[in-house]
């Protein structure tokens, strides 16, 4: 068995955590590439309204498997510990535009 060392993540408890999980390795390439660039966008546009964290299923199937997430890509939006959004599968840019727009309000 193989530890891996990790440092904690620590996120202020206002703010919100967009949780984006990967498609597997073996997906198309360019899908994980869009995917990463995303978030690193979101990251960017929103700055400490949020916290974006790519969560590859490979890594942790512990936390996939806690979300029930049966297709991915997948995006869950949580502030509190509280589930406020998800969307399984592609999205499309309005409704991420949506979704910045609703962080952006509160």
């Amino acid at each position: 068995m193989r530890l891996v060392e990790s440092n904690p993540i620590l996120i202020p408890a206002r703010t919100a955590v967009l949780l984006i999980f990967m498609p597997p390795a073996s997906a198309i390439n360019q899908q994980r590439d869009h995917l990463r660039d995303l978030a690193d966008s979101l990251q960017t546009q929103l700055g400490n309204q949020i916290r974006v964290l790519r969560i590859d299923q490979a890594i942790h199937p512990e936390v996939v498997q806690s979300f029930a997430i049966t297709q991915t890509p997948a995006f869950v939006l949580v502030r509190q510990g509280v589930e406020i959004w998800r969307q399984e599968g592609l999205t499309d840019d309005v409704t991420l535009a949506d979704v910045k727009q609703r962080l952006l309000m509160e």
